[in-house]
């Protein structure tokens, strides 16, 4: 399982605002934060590493957002696709 996965769907289920741009605005900051905390590690990771982590945290990111569209809520929640990851 990707250790992702539970962390942002909590965060994107707490929102007051589930829309497809709040639920990017949080995927964005995670993401951010994410690289800037492996970018300062010590002993440092390596480039290939970083993007490794990044790539995990974009699969747990869409398998949300088709989570979304499956269930309905994206059709609940706003009549427009969801903002690009």
């Amino acid at each position: 399982m990707n250790a992702f996965l539970p962390l942002l769907r909590a965060m994107v289920e707490n929102l007051p605002d589930q829309s497809a741009s709040a639920r990017a605005s949080v995927y964005s900051r995670a993401r951010d934060r994410m690289v800037r905390e492996l970018e300062n590690r010590e002993p440092p990771l390596s480039e290939e590493q970083i993007e490794k982590q990044v790539v995990k945290m974009r699969d747990a990111i869409v398998l949300i957002e088709q989570s979304y569209v499956v269930d309905g809520s994206l059709m609940e929640n706003e009549k427009k696709p969801s903002a690009s990851l």
